[in-house]
């Protein structure tokens, strides 16, 4: 099933992968090989930032801003430059799609729904710099009021590996258009795209210090979040990630957006299409080999339609075809790497010996090693406080919770830490409806399960985060409110003392 990749040309993923200042330069620190998902070939060593770099990056962005050089731009001009970035990112978007297979393992389509999604986020961010205005509240007492919205200043940007064009694209869009300057560091396990949308900046005219890439481990990440020269940090990634990175940002009060970890609910009442909801469910958890945050890797499943939905689910995870991205027979790609397989390994075996059911997969594909591959699984018998059903699991698995009736169901998806995302399948929108208003997460979907739309609002409950991405509100994030009150008469409108 590896003949197509075996077939293609590994792309040049160059040798320089920082910029920093208006220039792609090659990094000083360590370095690490990144190894190809499909193949486990290494495409290169990545060579990190080291501390001078860091810093070089870090003052540049500072002075960017202070500078106003692109936050006193007005909003039409920056949308102009976001409006070039898209376009370049669009004319790639072969190429890329190619390079974000290499570099991730998920599927060509997959990826060029990412590229797609990247290039969505530029229009977008395009609008919103054009559309900057103030509200302006009605007059009162002679005050003419305006509320502004301004840039926060300088921006950390904490990037994850299982869209890393994408995610490039959905913390730098917004930033910019808001007119902030970034600095990125994304994450070692799927370096190699970032660089794409530098080089789509530079060529668009993004001035020097704006925007900034550097590499590295967690002691970087440390160093951008703790630096008394950043003014805000936006994270994707884990819950633990998300801890850590609150910690660095409470002495100085830094703006946090965090996009965390999930444990989704996806509830089959007894009334659904289970025609329509058995794919969905399928869809839901192991597209991109389960590597979504927001996956539903939990079903909540009517105990009248559960043998139905399991019987159905499970022959659906056994037929997939999980190989080679390239191939367009293939159903399922890669996982990002080995610890990630090695990882779901050890998540089946624990969730076994607590006694659930393996009713499919729990096995990687060894006739594709050393490919990091894995069989899309489903576990059955799960209690609504198993460790499987209250564990995050970045990856293909589907743990299955049987409910008596739609309260049960509320009840159970409402047990847990996390509050990212949902979906219900009903027949009965009234009842969709109740439910998605007692169900509580940030993102929820009904008879579907998936899919996401850049003009609405990204971003979870409790442990999945802070704050939210995308849309309107997701372009909000990166400004702070300012209000501006102006006496026309020049003082003269109010007393200011009382006699």
């Amino acid at each position: 099933m590896l003949d197509s990749t075996a077939r293609r040309p590994v792309p040049f993923f160059g040798r320089d992968h920082l910029f920093i200042n208006g220039r792609i330069e090659r990094g000083r620190g360590p370095t690490f090989p990144v190894a190809c998902p499909i193949t486990g070939e290494t495409l290169l060593d990545l060579e990190t930032a080291d501390s001078g770099q860091v810093d070089a990056a870090l003052q540049a962005a500072r002075s960017s801003f202070d500078s106003g050089v692109w936050s006193r731009q007005s909003g039409g001009a920056r949308g102009t430059v976001l409006d070039a970035i898209a376009d370049r990112l669009e004319a790639r978007l072969p190429d890329l799609a190619e390079r974000v297979v290499f570099d991730n393992g998920k599927t060509l389509p997959e990826a060029e729904i990412d590229v797609r999604a990247a290039v969505g986020a530029f229009r977008y961010g395009a609008r919103c710099a054009r559309e900057q205005s103030p509200t302006l509240p009605p007059e009162e007492r002679g005050v003419h009021k305006e509320i502004w919205r301004e840039p926060v200043g300088v921006v950390v940007a904490l990037t994850p590996f299982n869209a890393p064009l994408l995610f490039t694209a959905l913390k730098c869009a917004p930033a910019l258009a808001a007119g902030n300057s970034v600095i990125l560091k994304p994450s070692e396990r799927a370096p190699l795209l970032p660089i794409a949308v530098f080089e789509a900046a530079l060529e668009a005219g993004v001035p020097a210090g704006v925007l900034n890439l550097v590499h590295g481990g967690t002691t970087v990440a440390a160093h951008l979040c703790e630096d008394p020269r950043t003014d805000m940090i936006t994270l994707t990634g884990g819950t633990p990630a998300g801890t850590a990175v609150m910690r660095a940002a409470a002495p100085r009060i830094k703006r946090l957006l965090l996009e965390l970890g999930g444990k989704s609910p996806h509830i089959i009442l007894a009334d659904a299409d289970l025609e329509a909801a058995i794919p969905a469910i399928a869809a839901g958890i192991f597209r991109n080999s389960g590597q979504r945050c927001f996956s539903g890797s939990r079903l909540i499943v009517d105990e009248a339609v559960a043998d139905a939905v399991e019987d159905g689910v499970a022959r659906l995870a056994e037929s997939l075809v999980v190989g080679d991205p390239f191939d367009p027979r293939t159903q399922i790609g890669a996982m990002v790497d080995p610890v990630a397989v090695e990882q779901v390994e050890a998540f089946v075996t624990r969730a076994q010996a607590d006694g659930l059911t393996l009713r499919a997969g729990g096995r990687r594909v060894t006739e594709l090693a050393p490919g990091c591959f894995y069989r899309p699984t489903l576990l059955t018998g799960a209690r609504p406080d198993s460790w499987a059903a209250q564990t995050e699991i970045f990856g293909p698995v589907l743990t299955s919770i049987r409910v008596r009736d739609v309260e049960e169901a509320i009840k159970v998806a409402n047990a847990s830490d996390f509050g990212l995302a949902g979906g219900v399948w009903t027949r009965s929108v009234e009842t969709a409806r109740s439910v998605a208003s007692r169900v509580r997460c940030g993102y929820f979907w009904v008879n579907t399960y998936g899919a996401i739309f850049g003009d609405m609002p990204f971003g979870g409950y409790g442990r999945s985060g802070l704050g939210r991405e995308s849309g309107p509100y997701g372009y909000e994030a990166y400004t702070e409110l300012k209000s501006v009150l102006i006496d026309p008469s020049g003082g003269r409108s109010a007393p200011l003392f009382v006699r």
